[in-house]
């Protein structure tokens, strides 16, 4: 991995609603390839500091491998070899922060860093794409990594029908959970869904493209006394609609 571009990513935007999403999936001959990203509604603001991020690639038969990792000016690209038709699932998992508000703004730190707290929250924050190569039909059902997660009832979705997906909260699903629903081509969100009493949420698919799903969940009850009062969960599931 090349360490040429420095941190840029203003994190404490997260509280305000900056993400980490998965885009550009493109294969070149026998390798896969995946570009993580940072930044708000599909437009890229800051590249991350790659000791911050985790990247592992779910293989059609279950196993993990290892991608590479190279830097571009806003980007990272994430690379790992082919091998064969299936559903392959990239996840990216961010380096937990802790992010402190007081007068003069936010800061990364725990609370007791800071004078005159009023907020302090630590945030675990996920990005996933689904991958189907091939013809699989796969149902997903379940999830995968995470202790929360957004999963899709398929594989693949297509325009001018719904899409349908289900939020997950430490393996359980979770009732009224809300959703963003962003266009990549569109650029901007195009719905608020919320999840049912079983955690399915489903909405139109209008355009071809790539699309990101983003939930929020925060936990008061995941604490720290004098470092954060809360725990904020952030999971982006992007698919490409065709």
């Amino acid at each position: 991995m090349r360490h040429e571009f420095e941190e840029s990513a203003d994190l404490t935007k997260m509280v305000v609603g900056h993400e980490l999403w998965l885009g550009q999936a493109k294969q070149e001959g026998d390798q896969r390839e995946v570009s993580l990203l940072f930044g708000h509604n599909m437009r890229t603001d800051g590249v991350l500091n790659p000791a911050r991020v985790k990247p592992l690639i779910y293989r059609p038969d279950g196993n993990t491998i290892q991608p590479t990792m190279s830097s571009e000016s806003d980007r990272y690209r994430l690379r790992f070899p082919f091998a064969g038709d299936g559903c392959y699932t990239a996840i990216v998992d961010l380096v937990p922060i802790v992010v402190s508000q007081n007068s003069e703004g936010y800061h990364i730190g725990p609370k007791f860093q800071f004078k005159d707290v009023t907020y302090s929250g630590a945030i675990i924050s996920m990005a996933k794409r689904i991958m189907p190569l091939g013809n699989d039909q796969l149902e997903l059902k379940d999830p995968m990594h995470g202790i929360f997660e957004i999963v899709p009832s398929e594989a693949r979705f297509r325009k001018g029908e719904d899409a349908e997906m289900r939020v997950f909260y430490e393996g359980r699903p979770l009732a009224g959970a809300e959703l963003r629903v962003v266009s990549e081509k569109e650029g901007k969100e195009m719905a608020q869904i919320k999840t049912d009493d079983n955690g399915w949420a489903k909405t139109p698919m209008t355009e071809d493209g790539d699309w990101m799903f983003l939930a929020k969940h925060r936990d008061p009850t995941k604490k720290v006394n004098e470092e954060f009062d809360m725990t904020n969960f952030v999971t982006t599931l992007v698919m490409e609609v065709q």
